[in-house]
């Protein structure tokens, strides 16, 4: 099958996907771990600058190679960053302290020393290793070593020209030589590792997409596992080439032979630093050579390219379809782009689990439930059910959940962290203006609600409402009339910011316990009145202790003061038939029963804790009174 085309896209394997190029736009195409394919993509300026290099040989093959680099690297990390974006390790004291300090993201921090770090290790093991072995082979006793026209202790009887020019081409060759088995062993051991043989995979897979193109077929997956994973304009055959060609250079112009030092040390780092100076100008010369390789098909165009191609056998595997698929992706996006000046560019949309996500949150507030709640509100789930229902968080979400888990972290509860508090299937606004909506209060909204639906049309009065969660939910599911109070006009703020919010009819008025209400009788009262006993406050945890308003939670010394004064109340407020329904702290349900032993026929209920506590005093008016 000929080739059709020469295809000016280029590409490169990248972590668990494929990078694109044309020369117009750019694409990365990654196999996220949902198993959805994401896109990046963004278009390049053409100045006329760069119109007039991309004219001018071996110029515009050191600005290729330049810029391949740069984006190799790039569009390297960016991939990475699809699947280190949720990672659970926090960063480092030295990180925060980084970030903060130079305003700058640790994440290019550490890219651009990653950067520097693997220029150094390449020019150490492809330039310095081989340099050094050579000039080591000829410092061997009975070997001449290779001198300098200009070194002062050789007489002109002892310089031999062709005799030193012999010896840099078997220095040139000896370094050439060991470059390209440095190279060959260093690829064949990395390819041991399992991630890598999947970048190797995905650099078949975008060798075969290439290639199905050049001959014209459609772009699927079964077209393109036509071919072989070789290609003519590979990054690795591009390698190659330099290795030849940097052998050529330096033996037909004999650099080494004109460096004016003799000293051997002093000679070998001179010799370095000549090699590595001019490598932009060996890349140029042998960019050159790849374009005109890539050009022609003929039988020394096949023979020069032919080291390359099997080269390749150790950069590329054999892709599974789903992975060409990916390269497609790619592929296709840039095609369109270059076609349309008018499409946009994408971003990658990166995503998490939410068992990833609360296993993070978990590594910074260590409770589990007040993670998965977190993680509930970004997401916007309604129960615990629903958030592990096959969802997708994205890196917004997941940022916002980490910042509200650091200030969990710092003590805040965490309905005050997220502004809201879930009570009997209803989200409340809830902050430190109010008491925070518990489980515990539902038991009393629950009896509120049966006992309510027993009458017609209730008349409901709820004081210390606080956020108005028993008021408003009394109010959403039945048909009763409710009024509500509480003492704190901040309280009362937030209790009709939720009835607004919620939609219920509540009327609110501003009061200690019955003050507000002269006159007026119910037929259901109920109160969440401040219980715990003054004096244990102090031992309260932090988050309660340090948050929670006190004027909510301060019940006097013994934690009764607002019971003795609503239960000596109370009777003057309900109707002959009126029940009055009280929640209760840890072991308070019997004494406050007491106080209700005249008038009333008094029960209580236990809550769902393991083992239950009574939480709920429930007193009915009799007609014996």
């Amino acid at each position: 099958m000929k080739r059709k085309c020469v295809c000016s896209i280029g590409g490169q394997a990248v972590l668990d996907g494929v990078m694109m190029r044309g020369q117009k736009a750019m694409a990365i195409a990654v196999r996220a771990q949902d198993g959805s394919v994401m896109i990046e993509s963004e278009r390049f300026e053409s100045s006329p600058a760069k119109q007039k290099i991309a004219k001018i040989p071996i110029l515009r093959g050191i600005v290729n190679f330049a810029g391949s680099l740069a984006i190799g690297m790039r569009t390297t990390t960016r991939s990475t960053e699809v699947f280190g974006f949720d990672d659970d390790e926090e960063p480092s004291k030295f990180e925060k302290w980084l970030s903060k300090t130079f305003k700058v993201d640790i994440m290019d921090v550490i890219t651009a020393i990653g950067v520097i770090l693997g220029v150094i290790f390449s020019l150490g093991l492809f330039v310095v290793i081989p340099n050094l072995v050579a000039w080591g082979v000829f410092q061997i006793p009975g070997l001449p070593s290779i001198h300098s026209p200009f070194a002062k202790d050789i007489s002109a009887a002892e310089y031999s020209f062709w005799q030193n020019f012999g010896y840099n081409v078997l220095y040139n060759v000896i370094t050439g030589t060991l470059r390209v088995s440095i190279f060959i062993a260093y690829i064949a051991l990395i390819s041991k590792m399992k991630d890598i043989r999947r970048l190797f995979m995905y650099h078949g897979a975008e060798h075969k997409t290439i290639s199905c193109y050049e001959h014209g077929l459609e772009l699927n997956a079964k077209n393109a596992q036509q071919f072989t994973t070789a290609h003519d304009r590979c990054g690795t055959t591009f390698m190659f080439i330099v290795m030849v060609v940097s052998i050529l250079f330096f033996t037909v112009l004999p650099i080494d032979m004109l460096i004016p030092v003799s000293s051997g040390i002093l000679q070998i780092v001179v010799r370095l630093l000549v090699r590595i100076a001019l490598i932009p100008i060996v890349a140029g010369v042998s960019y050159e050579f790849l374009k005109l390789f890539a050009k022609y098909d003929n039988k020394f165009a096949r023979a020069c390219k032919k080291p390359g191609l099997l080269l390749q056998k150790l950069t590329t595997r054999e892709p599974e379809d789903d992975m060409i698929e990916v390269a497609i992706a790619a592929f296709n996006e840039v095609i369109a782009l270059e076609a349309d000046p008018n499409r946009p560019t994408q971003k990658f949309q990166f995503f998490t689990t939410p068992e990833r996500l609360v296993k993070k949150l978990q590594g910074i507030i260590e409770d589990k439930t007040d993670a998965e709640l977190i993680v509930m509100y970004v997401t916007g789930s309604k129960n615990r059910t629903e958030l592990y229902d096959g969802k997708r968080i994205t890196k917004d979400q997941s940022d916002r959940a980490v910042e509200y888990a650091q200030r969990r972290k710092k003590g805040a509860p965490v309905q005050y962290v997220l502004g809201t508090a879930c009570f009997y299937g209803y989200d409340f606004i809830c902050d430190q203006r109010v008491l925070i909506p518990r489980q515990d209060t539902e038991i009393l909204a629950e009896q509120a609600i049966k006992t309510v639906k027993e009458k017609e049309r209730a008349e409901v009065l709820d004081i210390c409402t606080g956020s108005g969660c028993v008021a408003i939910t009394i109010a959403k599911e039945t048909d009763a009339v409710v009024t509500a109070s509480d003492i704190s006009a901040e309280a009362l703020e937030v209790a009709k910011l939720n009835a607004s919010r919620l939609g219920a009819e509540v009327a609110f008025k501003q009061g200690s316990f019955f003050a507000p209400h002269k006159g007026k009788v119910f037929d259901v009262i109920t109160a969440n009145p401040p219980y715990i006993p003054g004096g244990q406050i102090a031992e309260l945890d932090k988050s309660v202790r340090d948050y929670e308003p006190r004027l909510a939670l301060d019940g006097g010394a013994d934690g009764l003061d607002a019971y003795r004064d609503i239960c000596r109340q109370a009777n003057s407020y309900l109707k002959e038939d009126g029940v009055l329904l009280l929640e209760v702290g840890i072991g308070q349900a019997d004494k406050v029963a007491e106080l209700l032993k005249d008038g009333y026929d008094v029960s209580t209920v236990e809550d769902y804790n393991d083992p239950p506590i009574k939480r709920v005093v429930i007193a009915r008016k009799n007609n014996n009174q």
